[in-house]
């Protein structure tokens, strides 16, 4: 075997495999750390691309899912409203029972209209004032239509006048009905969304995440050859020192 000074191929074959194995130890270790196998695009260019896409999607996803809350939001307070509305719906139908006694007067009666009167104002308020992020939740008001016209000023009014409360009560009713199985949907649709919200998260993660021991497994091996190349490297540089001295010599 010839001995040369200028090129000692055993010592640049080591530290060629020294340097390799440094550069895999502190990608390893970077991966460690950021518990990513992804951290750039020459980690796995086509691994980041479906990663990235993937994380895109689940974003997308979890934007619908809120979305969805918030129409729940929207829908629960329409049915707080619905509720009240309820309410001042069976008080005015009370006073047209009250009207319709043939012991009320035309005086007393006139009491009760005005008494109803302030009743509808509250429902309009009502109505009117029930708002969502500043928008309004009622196109139209369920019920007051059907309650506009009463006349409780005569017996014959005031009889007249409970099935307009009962037709009022049954908009309101089938309006809340509507709400409950809007409410259903929107919830079963945001079920479905959290499932592939998962699902999205899941295969980004097999993707981009490292495996933690695995990689420490990894990382532990690349540091043995790392010692392993450095003595190796150090020894080609002492035996060709060696060499030249014992011919020296």
């Amino acid at each position: 075997m010839s001995l040369t000074i200028n090129n000692n191929t055993l010592s640049q074959s080591a530290g060629n495999t020294f340097r390799s194995a440094s550069n895999a130890f502190d990608q390893s270790l970077e991966k460690i750390s950021s518990g990513k196998s992804i951290n750039r695009a020459s980690d796995d260019a086509s691994g980041l691309v479906m990663a990235n896409n993937l994380n895109s999607a689940a974003n997308s996803i979890g934007q619908l899912s809120r979305n969805a809350s918030d129409n729940i939001s929207m829908i629960q307070i329409k049915e707080a409203a619905l509720g009240q509305a309820t309410q001042i719906i069976q008080g005015i139908g009370e006073k047209v029972v009250q009207a319709a006694s043939d012991a009320q007067t035309p005086e007393s009666r006139m009491a009760i209209q005005e008494d109803v009167t302030k009743s509808l104002e509250s429902l309009n308020d009502l109505y009117q004032g029930t708002t969502f992020n500043g928008k309004s939740l009622f196109s139209d008001a369920p019920g007051l239509a059907e309650l506009s016209d009463l006349d409780l000023s005569s017996l014959e009014g005031a009889e007249s006048a409970q099935e307009a409360v009962d037709s009022a009560l049954d908009s309101v009713s089938s309006y809340r009905s509507a709400l409950g199985s809007s409410q259903n949907q929107v919830e079963s649709e945001i079920s479905n969304l959290k499932t592939q919200e998962i699902s999205a998260r899941s295969s980004e993660s097999q993707i981009r995440d490292v495996d933690i021991a695995e990689e420490v497994m990894n990382m532990k091996q690349l540091d043995l050859l790392k010692k392993t190349s450095s003595f190796a490297q150090n020894q080609a540089a002492n035996v060709n020192a060696q060499r030249v001295a014992t011919l020296l010599g």
